[in-house]
């Protein structure tokens, strides 16, 4: 079955009424040219097979004219794609992908913003709980020295009222804020030994 028709010119036309007395002339040609002499508004259409009978009926009768010229100066009427239907299991296959394909364009988009993630290898959480660690040891560190301080100018603005002696009162200040240190050295190592042993017990 041909899919490629051609509307012939005018002159085509006037070509196959020459050829119409020629022996084994197509009868479905001379159908179509009948039509068009009854008046009928249909177009003559040929097909591939009977343009290549024509081409040889030329030639045998020596008309000068060339196939190729007429086709030229006629209309090609390409066929209508017609889009065949997509097997159902093939489209529920190539939704899916696209579903799952949505969801990783997805999870790269909040990458970045989601603890649960890594970047450069490390989780951001971790990070995090780094970061509070650090804050809370040098919160711990700057507790501890304004303590030993602290005890020292107590100690030694109260030593004043006991005894004018710089020296005395001095020494025992210092005595006292070694005392305060040591003890904050002591609560400081129990309570990181303790969060050690909680670390511990969470993995």
């Amino acid at each position: 079955m041909d899919h490629i028709t051609i509307i012939p010119s005018k002159r085509f036309v006037q070509i196959l009424q020459e050829l119409q007395n020629s022996f084994g002339f197509l009868d479905s040609i001379k159908e179509k040219l009948l039509s068009e002499e009854d008046g009928s508004e249909r177009k003559i259409k040929l097909t591939t097979q009977e343009i290549k009978w024509c081409h040889t009926k030329m030639r045998e009768h020596g008309i000068s004219e060339r196939v190729h010229e007429l086709l030229s100066e006629s209309e090609i009427v390409l066929p209508k794609y017609d889009t065949p239907e997509r097997n159902p299991e093939l489209e529920a296959r190539v939704q899916r992908l696209r579903s799952e394909q949505e969801n990783r364009e997805y999870n790269n988009m909040v990458k970045s913003i989601d603890p649960s993630h890594y970047v450069d290898g490390t989780n951001i959480g971790d990070i995090g709980k780094e970061l509070r660690s650090v804050n809370k040891q040098i919160i711990s560190g700057i507790q501890y020295l304004l303590s030993i301080v602290g005890t020292f100018f107590a100690v030694f603005v109260a030593m004043g009222f006991a005894t004018s002696d710089y020296g005395v009162r001095a020494l025992s200040a210092t005595i006292s804020a070694v005392v305060v240190g040591l003890a904050e050295v002591y609560f400081i190592i129990r309570e990181d030994l303790r969060e050690e042993k909680k670390l511990r017990k969470a993995e």
